[in-house]
């Protein structure tokens, strides 16, 4: 049984190898939103899909981290 979309699957996603390469399977779907961004994204920049992905995960890590300093910050402050 599959778990619900954007959902960690425990024992698959948790673990990294250091030495080793990650494969992050993805499917965009026709239709979707997603798939719509992700095609503008590599037809209008001009870049590799796989580039867009990176560049999308650099943006969201940086954003949680923010978050995450945020939050720290907020807690020694209450």
């Amino acid at each position: 049984m599959a778990a619900p979309r954007g959902r960690q699957h425990r024992g698959r996603s948790d673990a990294f190898p250091s030495d080793r390469a990650i494969r992050a399977g993805l499917m965009l779907h026709p239709g979707e939103p997603v798939r719509e961004a992700y095609e503008d994204l590599v037809t209008q920049k001009g870049i590799s899909g796989a580039e867009v992905i990176r560049q999308a995960l650099l943006e969201m890590h940086e954003r949680h981290q923010q978050e995450r300093s945020t939050n720290a910050s907020l807690r020694e402050a209450g």
